[in-house]
């Protein structure tokens, strides 16, 4: 039996619940490699001497952190898209040929008498 927990975006990995001891040891890397790459440290305040239910909801809490930066990370996603594409239409509009009417110095020669 086995069971999968979210790791990374598109990242999962595989929880051995067939014993208890296969179990812990599968959750505490889970817990370990998750923390790094959530935090940039290893998280060493688990140990195989802690109960299952402790490392199970470790883990779930843990997966919860990973699934919010995963929908933190697609909102900001999302807004740098927004912004590229109102540069890219004000520099469009920017770029717009001017009609051929346009004389901005016309009168200029009455501006300066």
């Amino acid at each position: 039996m086995n069971a999968e927990m979210t790791f990374a975006p598109g990242w999962t990995q595989i929880i051995d619940t067939s014993n208890e001891a296969a179990e812990k040891q599968d959750l505490l890397i889970y817990l370990s490699d998750t923390h790094k790459m959530l935090h940039g440290v290893r998280c060493r305040f688990y140990s195989m001497e802690d109960s299952i239910e402790i490392l199970r909801d470790a883990s779930a809490r843990l997966e919860q952190e990973v699934f919010f930066n995963i929908e933190l990370d697609k909102r900001e996603a999302h807004e740098r898209m927004l912004d590229a594409n109102r540069h890219a239409l004000a520099v469009r509009r920017a770029k717009k040929p001017l009609p051929r009417s346009f004389k901005p110095f016309a009168n200029l020669k009455e501006i300066l008498v």
